[in-house]
């Protein structure tokens, strides 16, 4: 290995650029808010379309 080369940590290059568990939970956790948002307005989009027939 010469000095131009990156120093390795020992660990496969594709297990290093994972996300740790707390970063995955985080985003499920806004993914899974933003889902319930637009669930909910979608519900109440076909609340009004029902309403008006």
């Amino acid at each position: 290995m010469t000095d131009a080369e990156p120093k390795r940590s020992g660990r496969p290059a594709l297990l290093a650029a994972t996300p740790s568990a707390e970063r995955v939970e985080r985003w499920l956790r806004t993914l899974a808010l933003l889902a319930g948002v637009l669930g909910l307005l979608m519900g109440l989009f076909a609340l009004e379309l029902v309403v008006r027939l």
